[in-house]
């Protein structure tokens, strides 16, 4: 006769011993011989994965975004220097030399 095994997950209301002791007696009383084996598995958020995808995805975006603008920045600024023949190491934001 093949061996069958049942795997159970059970809502946890008050505490996982406490299920599982009540588990183990209501066995107990019902089948004689029967062993059970408990399988602890690690509390996990749910939507884990789905969020860092959508994090991912949004860093993405925001660095694209951002490389965009630097860009554009460092365009008009070239565009100054060049209309005003201001050198590139004279030109500052707040005291702060751009190049």
């Amino acid at each position: 006769m093949a061996t069958r095994y049942w795997i159970v997950s059970l809502p946890v209301q008050s505490s996982a011993t406490t299920l599982w002791s009540r588990l183990q007696e209501s066995i107990s009383k019902n089948s004689f011989d029967t062993p059970l084996y408990r399988f602890n598995i690690p509390n996990l958020r749910v939507g884990t994965l789905d969020s860092l995808l959508a994090l991912s995805d949004d860093l993405l975006k925001s660095n694209s975004f951002i490389e965009g603008c630097s860009h554009k920045i460092w365009r008009q600024i070239e565009d100054l220097e060049k209309a005003s023949g201001i050198l590139a190491s004279s030109l500052t934001v707040d005291g702060v030399p751009v190049c």
